[in-house]
């Protein structure tokens, strides 16, 4: 898995994803969806903030202040919208998130998500490791980060002035 430090950095390349909130054991899938340039659709979600799932114009939203991680898989057959939009329901059976995409289901799309052979070979895409990951440091990360920073500060400081004392 390639481990990607910013969002300027995710590849623009087709892709199913899955956005997560929560930290280690109570980390879960909050959403998934598909995206014909990833990087792009990334950005619409957690930077402008202006996709209908995070405006709060549907009953049902993401909240892009609790997405901790990102992670997505490539597929050459994603190329294809109708493969893209299959995967991504298999997506939806394999990794069970709170919220699903709304994109349209075309009647090509449903036959591949209905065939046997591509079904099995994508469910074992979506259980194996993704291709990638964004880890995102929520403003609750930061304020702990930094309570620790300064707690690290206040040893040295407290050090340094001990060593100041013997000196004298």
């Amino acid at each position: 898995m390639i481990e990607i430090p910013s969002i300027s950095q995710v590849p623009n390349v087709p892709a199913v994803y899955a956005m997560f909130g929560g930290h280690r054991r109570t980390k879960y899938v909050a959403y998934v969806g598909l995206a014909g340039k990833f990087r792009s659709r990334l950005e619409q979600h957690l930077v402008r903030k202006d996709s209908s799932v995070t405006t709060g114009v549907t009953a049902v939203s993401l909240n892009p202040e609790l997405i901790t991680e990102v992670q997505w898989w490539e597929h050459p057959e994603f190329e294809k919208r109708d493969f893209l939009r299959a995967a991504e329901l298999v997506a939806f059976d394999v990794l069970e998130p709170a919220l699903r995409s709304r994109a349209t289901i075309t009647e090509r799309a449903k036959k591949h998500y209905d065939s046997e052979a591509f079904y099995r070979r994508t469910v074992i895409l979506f259980k194996e490791e993704a291709t990638g990951r964004l880890v995102i440091h929520t403003a609750s990360d930061t304020r702990h980060r930094l309570a620790d920073h300064e707690a690290r500060l206040r040893a040295l400081e407290q050090q340094v002035a001990a060593l100041k004392k013997r000196k004298v």
